[in-house]
């Protein structure tokens, strides 16, 4: 062998074992708990939260790889704010010796954000207050004392950081209220987006399954997004949603101040039949197909608003009672107790910050009628004033079942149709009513009222 080749031969190997060796020396220092502290602390300067990691390993192909991602929620004991099974940032060696760290991949795989309401109502970061380091914007600097000025060495210049790709794959979103009941949950969201050097993106997202409330089931929601000087906007919003199509657009300005943002959303043949109704409302169904519209616009904290109107309405609807409302119907001879085909369904909606203004909600059918006026608020409490109007031959029966009159409602749609005014409050969780009250209270009435509630059991 040539003494040229030989020299280059052992160059090489000198060089691998030298490259093996920082490659060891380094996760060695990932793995060790001085590094950890690291992590941690610079956990706790970003967002005044700790972060554990159960292992970390570097290769030059696959850059840092941090698995077992855990960053506790420091409000609710037994809960993590967020959980990943892996963080991978995989970046170039040679812009190293320019010192420019540039990241050519982010990914996040298998997260779970869960995010849980404080007892304000409010979803912000479950982090300790004494541990956030950041300052609200305007707050002043003190000033350090004065000191004779001492001779500072010239330093390196400071490494310059890029990120090209960025990646989120199969993770999961909870807003879950005080109580940890999930008002939101998104699973399998998927993320990819490609960054440029001035901040700004373009990607796409999507969702293959969100269930709203415990209510709405939504599937493949999808969309493509830009991000310019701060601007992130959504133009073409779509997805199914219990069979119906969801279509619409939104933009969120997050480098102003409160990041303001806007919503124009769209549901047409949603089918109610699909609507999960919550277990305290004992069995009622709703069929029909839902069309909704909705505005809404606002901005985050400080000074936190959100302002919007929405329109909805059901074509060939049919409410299907409890069974107890059922056989309220049968004993009361109520046609629309035991299953009402509705000629009119509608509700118009106003979004005044933490309250929804029901003005009104309207069902009816062939000789019954109902209307809710009140306000839901956001985390789901109802506060509605309702109507029931009968038409003069069902309001003539109930008088001879239950001796109780039903005065003329005089004004509106039905003017003589017999009224009778209830409440609903309690939760959307679980809604209560005092409308089987007041229709067999008093008299005969009450009796009898107290019969079937001790027969059919309270719903």
């Amino acid at each position: 062998m040539p003494s040229y080749l030989r020299i280059c031969l052992a160059v090489s190997g000198a060089f691998l074992v030298l490259v093996l060796a920082a490659v060891l020396a380094f996760n060695l220092h990932l793995q060790s708990p001085s590094m950890q502290e690291q992590l941690r602390q610079g956990a706790m300067e970003t967002i005044g939260l700790p972060l554990t990691v159960r292992s970390a390993i570097y290769t030059p192909w696959d850059g840092i790889r941090l698995r077992g991602l855990v960053v506790p929620d420091m409000e609710n004991e037994r809960v993590n704010f967020l959980e990943a099974s892996e963080f991978q940032i995989v970046f170039r060696l040679i812009p190293l010796l320019r010192r420019e760290f540039v990241v050519s991949r982010l990914l996040l795989k298998e997260a779970v954000l869960t995010w849980r309401q404080n007892d304000e109502g409010k979803w912000k970061i479950p982090r300790e207050p004494d541990k956030a380091v950041s300052r609200p914007a305007g707050t002043p600097v003190t000033s350090a004392p004065q000191s004779s000025p001492t001779p500072v060495p010239p330093s390196a210049p400071a490494f310059g950081v890029r990120v090209e790709h960025l990646a989120v794959l199969r993770s999961r979103v909870l807003f879950e209220n005080r109580d940890g009941w999930p008002l939101l949950d998104a699973d399998g969201i998927t993320t990819r987006a490609e960054l440029t050097g001035d901040g700004n993106a373009r990607g796409d997202a999507s969702v293959p399954e969100a269930v709203l409330a415990g209510l709405v089931v939504a599937g493949d929601l999808a969309s493509t997004f830009t991000l310019e000087r701060g601007l992130l906007t959504l133009p073409d919003i779509r997805g199914s949603v219990s069979g119906g199509t969801l279509t619409g657009h939104g933009s969120i300005a997050t480098r102003n101040d409160g990041s303001p943002f806007e919503w124009s959303l769209r549901l047409d043949d949603f089918q109610l039949k699909q609507l999960r109704m919550p277990a305290k409302m004992g069995g009622t169904r709703l069929e029909g197909l839902l069309s909704a519209a909705m505005e809404i616009s606002g901005r985050n904290a400080p000074q936190r608003q959100v302002l919007g109107t929405s329109r909805l309405e059901v074509k060939e609807g049919r409410l299907i009672p409890s069974p107890y409302l059922q056989e309220l119907g049968r004993v009361l001879d109520i046609r629309e107790l035991r299953g009402m085909d509705l000629r009119e369904a509608y509700a118009d909606l106003q979004i005044d910050n933490d309250l929804i203004h029901v003005a009104p909600l309207w069902l009816r059918a062939e000789e019954l009628a109902v209307e809710l006026k009140g306000t839901v608020t956001r985390g789901g409490k109802l506060d509605l004033q309702g109507r029931l109007l009968l038409s003069p031959q069902a309001s003539a029966r109930i008088t001879s079942q239950t001796g109780k009159e039903l005065p003329p409602a005089g004004v509106g749609p039905l003017p003589d149709y017999g009224v009778l005014t209830f409440k609903v409050n309690g939760t959307l969780q679980e809604p209560k009513s005092d409308l089987v009250k007041r229709l067999l209270g008093g008299g005969v009435g009450g009796q009898i009222g107290e019969f079937f509630l001790n027969l059919l059991g309270t719903p």
